[in-house]
């Protein structure tokens, strides 16, 4: 049977990109196939000239194919030389993933086991990971895979592509529910030992990244959520970053974060004024501003109150263009001039705002602002990319330049780790710096249509980047007079979209949520009513069976649907009751022996998350109903 053009027609509908590439690894000249055509106990022979892999498909007793596997001068059976989907039923029986069932997969091999896997439905998330997409493609060509292929919640990351680092990000799920489980392919493991040792390597970075971002969301999102409406005056009146994607093609940037090594070359930045676009961080603003130098662009995204400690007693920034997150402290958007632009990290609330002022696209982050601010550069196509003051590791006891918020205040931290340097030397750095240096470099690695140049005279090694003196960088890349050209675009685009929205249109909305956010409130309220109720009755009666509990969570369900569908209320509480929400389904995926007990933990927990979900909408009311009232808007509401 061709099992080649069965397995390529299930990739083509499930998962085409995989499928691409495949097709264009089955036309390419990166591999020998050799097939026997008589009966000889070797059936096939690979070999992946990229990697120096030979691949010997061999017949075993059963009428399912083994193989051999030669690398680095070692040679192993990837399956059993008799029964190799016996060996997989049995490696599957005996495999028991954690609750809920993350599974990372890795190696393929002849995908026996993953058949099994599929099979047997023993996950609800499975990230397939291969180094070498020649070992796929030999179990393509030689097993039927339609349990694994036919599958749609898979992710294949074959030889690192997609990245790996980006798939956890997207499809791994941190709760207290889901937990992590691994299926190694224990051969695989053996012979490519370093490769693998990278990939746990790459996963547990992405995980960390995903731990750290859970933290975040669950302290800061309120925050976001607050900000956000305070600031929708200023958001619905300005223009979005996407305006301005693509404008400044081959124009040179200069991101000036606030790194310790600025105090080295801040005095070059103002030899680049009017021949490169000049962008900073809010930490760096102070030290630019000191020195003579007015950024074209400042980019801040923190929405919690000490951001405003970098901008509260700055003066004459009537030239520059603020560039906040849409959850950005609302104090800063206050006391900036009228310049400003939105951009969004899809947080909590942002999805309510884009119902009415349409998409933002998603500025990457990877925990600190100078992400953002590269990722605008690279959106609005500069080239070269140049940093300035992106230590990301500690320079004699300073995380920090001078001049800024934290002079004075940069005593070095405990259990640092030890990273390269720019020259070659080890240099120390906090475990939340390596976490955005690996962001960096992953960001570098997939974009390599751009020049980027880590101009910063010093910190840890940012890979992907020509390291480079800043005299060295503006003498090279900023030759050309662009003051004109860049200073007219960016009035240019602002002014064009700045007042895209009606006022009229804004209350319009605003009231409609208003009526919403009334009707949820009110269907929380008798919803947690009926959950009293239950509590009631087992105080009354102490045996769950005497209750009529149907009647009860009838009702309770009913709540709950009209509830979610209505999207304000969505908005007023998406990541706000994580840890809340976490608890309650711990509670309730747990076995009690005494009924009643349990039950009487569940409604606890429940109550607990509906009560404080009904004072998230109460709170959010009383934040649009204020912005009303400061907006003078006649339509008053009780």
């Amino acid at each position: 049977m061709n099992y080649y053009k069965k397995n390529m027609r299930l990739l083509k509908k499930n998962h085409r990109s995989l499928y691409n590439r495949m097709q264009e690894y089955s036309d390419s000249n990166k591999f020998t196939l050799i097939k026997n055509q008589d009966d000889s106990e070797q059936k096939a022979v690979i070999k992946d000239v990229e990697n120096d892999i030979k691949i010997l498909v061999k017949k075993t007793r059963s009428k399912y194919p083994t193989i051999k596997v030669n690398y680095n001068d070692k040679e192993i059976y990837f399956h059993s030389k008799y029964a190799p989907l016996r060996e997989a039923r049995k490696k599957i029986k005996n495999f028991k993933p954690k609750n809920n069932k993350q599974v990372f997969a890795l190696g393929f091999g002849l995908g026996f086991h993953l058949n099994e896997l599929a099979n047997r439905k023993k996950y609800d998330k499975l990230i397939i990971v291969e180094p070498y997409i020649s070992i796929l493609y030999t179990a393509i060509n030689f097993i039927d895979l339609t349990n694994i292929l036919s599958n749609n919640n898979i992710r294949f990351v074959i030889d690192n592509q997609p990245n790996l680092f980006d798939v956890i990000r997207s499809d791994f799920v941190i709760s207290l529910k889901k937990e992590l489980s691994f299926l190694e392919h224990t051969p695989s493991l053996k012979l490519f030992e370093n490769d693998y040792k990278d990939i746990y390597q790459k996963i547990r970075e992405g995980i960390n990244y995903k731990m750290a971002e859970l933290n975040t969301n669950i302290k800061r999102s309120r925050e976001w959520r607050n900000n956000i409406i305070a600031n929708l005056p200023h958001i619905f009146k300005n223009p979005k970053a996407d305006d301005f994607f693509g404008e400044l093609k081959d124009i040179p940037a200069i991101c000036v974060s606030a790194g310790p090594s600025l105090d080295k070359n801040i005095e070059q930045i103002k030899k680049a004024e009017d021949k490169a676009l000049i962008m900073c961080v809010g930490t760096s603003l102070k030290p630019l501003l000191k020195n003579g130098i007015k950024p074209d662009i400042v980019v801040t995204m923190d929405g919690n109150k000490a951001n405003y400690n970098h901008f509260k007693d700055i003066e004459d920034i009537s030239d520059s263009f603020l560039f906040a997150e849409l959850g950005n402290y609302y104090k800063i958007q206050n006391k900036w001039n009228d310049k400003q632009v939105f951009f969004s990290m899809k947080r909590n609330f942002s999805g309510w705002v884009e119902k009415l002022k349409g998409k933002y696209s998603p500025i990457q982050t990877g925990g600190t602002v100078a992400h953002s601010m590269v990722d605008l550069a690279y959106k609005m196509g500069a080239d070269p990319i140049i940093l300035v003051g992106q230590d990301l590791a500690y320079q004699k006891e300073k995380a920090y330049a001078s001049n800024t918020t934290y002079d004075g205040k940069n005593k070095i931290k405990q259990n640092l780790v030890e990273i390269e340097d720019i020259y070659g030397n080890m240099v120390k750095t906090s475990k939340s710096f390596l976490s955005m240096l690996i962001f960096f470099n992953n960001y570098f690695s997939k974009r390599p249509n751009r020049t980027y140049i880590d101009a910063s005279e010093g910190g840890a090694k940012i890979e992907n980047t020509i390291i480079m003196k800043l005299k060295d960088a503006i003498n090279n890349y900023c030759n050309k007079d662009i003051k004109l050209k860049v200073k007219k675009l960016l009035k240019n685009k602002f002014y064009r979209f700045k007042d895209n929205i009606e006022n009229n249109e804004l209350e319009s909305y605003i009231n409609k949520t208003l009526e919403e956010l009334d009707e949820a409130i009110s269907l929380s309220e008798k919803l947690i009513k009926q959950v009293e109720n239950i509590e009631n009755k087992i105080k009354e009666f102490k045996d769950i069976k005497k209750i009529n509990l149907k009647k009860y969570k009838k009702k309770i369900k009913e709540y709950e649907k009209k509830i979610q569908k209505i999207d304000s209320a969505r908005y007023c509480t998406e990541r706000i009751l994580i840890i809340e929400l976490m608890k309650h389904e711990k509670v309730k995926s747990k076995y009690y022996i005494d009924k009643t007990k349990g039950l009487k933990e569940k409604m606890k927990y429940y109550r607990i998350y509906r009560k404080k979900y009904l004072k998230e909408l109460k709170e959010c009311k009383n934040l649009l109903m204020d912005l009303y009232n400061k907006n003078e808007i006649n339509q008053v509401r009780g």
